[in-house]
């Protein structure tokens, strides 16, 4: 009977140790980095292994103006990017901030002194409402609003030059003409 006993004991220690051990592994692995500071301020893209380029990847990049607009352009990657890390990607576009780095999504931006494209003119252009970059003068698009259907003072104001800033504003804008 003491034997029983002493065996019954001995592995009641053993089971008691081995379920405070996997909860305090447990607790370890999903609660250990808890007080860290991940999210504060600009965060650089961390290095994670077994994630690359994949053809699928999509590459933003984010252009910030100084005048408080920004432009993003996406992409696939070229088929030699194909398995790339962070590493090599950080490498290839050393002058851009990568700011996000995943197998689905890789994320750049780059600061750029001066004024946005982002700045338009709408006048009217063999009967319809043609959109001008501010700067250059070059078209943008034209559009399918012919200039008669809008109201008088509406004509007047395409006839000198409606500005617009921003390509939000100018889609909102153009959506206004049709209505």
């Amino acid at each position: 009977m003491r034997r029983f006993a002493k065996i019954a004991g001995i592995t009641a220690g053993i089971l008691f140790f081995t379920v405070l051990g996997s909860f305090t592994g447990y607790y370890i692995a999903f609660n250990g980095e808890s007080g860290a500071s991940y999210g504060k301020g600009a965060v650089m893209a961390e290095a994670q292994p077994d994630i690359t380029i994949g053809e699928n990847t999509v590459l933003e990049f984010v252009y910030n103006y100084s005048d408080g607009y920004s432009e993003t352009q996406q992409s696939l990657p070229q088929q030699f990017m194909y398995g790339w890390d962070r590493e090599q990607t950080a490498q290839a576009y050393s002058q851009w901030l990568m700011t996000e780095f995943g197998s689905d999504r890789v994320v750049f931006t780059r600061s750029i002194e001066g004024n946005s494209p982002q700045h338009y003119i709408l006048k009217e252009n063999k009967g319809y409402v043609a959109v001008y970059y501010r700067d250059s003068g070059i078209l943008k698009e034209m559009t399918s609003t012919p200039v008669a259907a809008l109201s008088e003072e509406d004509k007047k104001r395409f006839m000198e030059g409606v500005e617009i800033d921003g390509e939000k504003n100018l889609i909102k804008y153009l959506e206004s003409l049709e209505t």
